[in-house]
């Protein structure tokens, strides 16, 4: 099997030797790379068509090695972590990381996980539920400088939650909300951190409570959005003298939010902000705060932010770094979105849910490889973007000023580097080609000759 796997996009058996044992690590890199260079719908099965695996190896052993192999997804993520961390960050640079979910729509009889739950790709105006399995993801947050505008969230680990009326949950994993779920993604990544490394976390409204804001590892900031009903309060100020009984913990209560964007007369700043590719023009107010029953005592940076031109509704941000600029904090939450894009590409791009799995083991480990898959694409093609620039598909004549290469982008430039050096070195060893005679049938010979008439 090993003489049918491609150039397997920089995945070096020394990173990922501790992961697997040799027979597994080839397999391991044969669905990867198969993941990658198989188009159309993403089965299992139809990897290993796309590899040749069943060629060289019984195709049992595919299917043995995602849903009994001895082989652990957080050890793989570790690794593919670090490869990113020390490939794209330079020295010193804080690692901006996203957290969300995303439900996989998976339909089928004793499906581990899967049930009725909110599905928030679907329009607005309709009831936005689906059946499937739900998957809370965190990602590397990266801009790609010469390469790219777009900010890249890069997935290199993932938590599988159920809804608890779902019919067939993982007996091995102790049921866990999204927040705890979300919880455990960073502390997992908190403890991948070398020495000098700083981590901040982005995530939208579902997951700025008490679960994560509370229970988060020291030194790690947290960038969120705050609901219009949040109650806030004033920073207590340290009192002159000494008082009998229990010491405040708060100050007093603010004003609601809604109440503030319609102070006239709040004092708001003016700035401009990079969001979504294009610079903004912004009102702001800042001021600290207490959020205390999501974030205790821990003064935070509260935000508020209103479009003048109309084009956005009025938003209210937090951080929990007190000095932290208002700009650096909205630009920071705008990275969120590329999770939301990452979640799109891996499904539509990489299949990432159409592996037809039932079992706990399999249905866990296989959108994994999507997800990894979507890493070393854009790793493979930062490495090698002297050659790969020149496998990216023309653009369309409506594009011809697309300096800024997408995942679609490097993704049709990694097909193109196997898919032409398979193509092109079989047709060399071709001598001979046969002329192709098929049968005609008598309605095509009449049409023929009405033709020639």
């Amino acid at each position: 099997m090993k003489r049918s796997i491609p150039d397997p996009f920089g995945i070096d058996e020394i990173h990922f030797r501790a992961c697997f044992s040799a027979p597994s690590f080839r397999i391991f890199v044969a669905l990867v790379v198969g993941w990658v260079l198989t188009m159309g719908k993403h089965t299992i099965s139809q990897v290993i068509l796309t590899m040749r695996l069943h060629e060289s190896k019984h195709f049992a052993s595919i299917y043995r090695f995602l849903g009994k192999g001895r082989w652990e997804t957080d050890f793989v993520s570790y690794f593919v972590f670090r490869m990113l961390v020390e490939t794209l960050i330079a020295e010193g640079i804080e690692i901006l990381v996203v957290i969300d979910d995303t439900l996989n729509k998976h339909t089928g009889k004793k499906i581990c996980g899967a049930g009725w739950q909110h599905d928030g790709s679907l329009p607005k105006h309709t009831k936005q539920k689906g059946y499937g399995v739900c998957f809370v993801i965190i990602g590397l947050a990266i801009r790609l400088p010469g390469i790219s505008d777009r900010m890249f969230c890069l997935p290199y680990a993932a938590r599988l939650w159920w809804p608890p009326k779902a019919k067939f949950n993982p007996k091995s994993l102790p049921y866990k909300t999204k927040p705890e779920l979300g919880l455990d993604l960073i502390n997992l990544t908190h403890s991948w951190l070398q020495e000098g490394e700083r981590l901040r976390i982005v995530f939208d409204l579902g997951y700025c409570c008490d679960t994560i804001l509370k229970a988060r590892p020291k030194n790690v900031h947290i960038t969120g959005r705050l609901r219009k009903d949040a109650a806030l309060f004033a920073v207590l100020e340290p009192a002159p003298f000494t008082v009998m009984g229990r010491p405040r913990k708060r100050g007093a209560r603010l004003p609601s939010l809604e109440t503030m964007f319609q102070d006239p007369n709040l004092g708001w700043n003016e700035i401009r902000v990079f969001c979504y590719g294009k610079q903004t023009k912004l009102l702001i107010h800042q001021f600290t705060a207490l959020w205390y029953h999501s974030a205790g005592q821990q003064p935070l940076s509260i935000v508020l932010c209103h479009d003048p031109a109309g084009h956005h509704a009025n938003m209210v941000f937090f951080d929990t770094d007190p000095q932290a600029a208002p700009q650096q904090i909205i630009e920071r939450y705008a990275a969120r979105f590329s999770i939301e894009m990452t979640n799109r590409e891996t499904k539509n791009l990489l299949g990432a849910a159409e592996p037809q799995c039932r079992k706990e083991t399999s249905v866990t480990r296989a959108p994994m490889f999507a997800y990894w898959a979507y890493c070393f694409v854009v790793l493979w093609f930062v490495g090698q973007f002297v050659t790969a620039k020149n496998l990216v598909a023309d653009p369309a004549p409506w594009y011809c000023r697309k300096k800024s290469f997408t995942f679609s982008d490097m993704l049709a430039a990694a097909r193109r580097s196997h898919f032409s050096l398979r193509i092109y070195s079989k047709a060399s060893r071709i001598n001979k080609f046969e002329k192709l005679n098929g049968p005609r049938s008598t309605r095509g010979l009449d049409h023929a000759r009405i033709a020639k008439l």
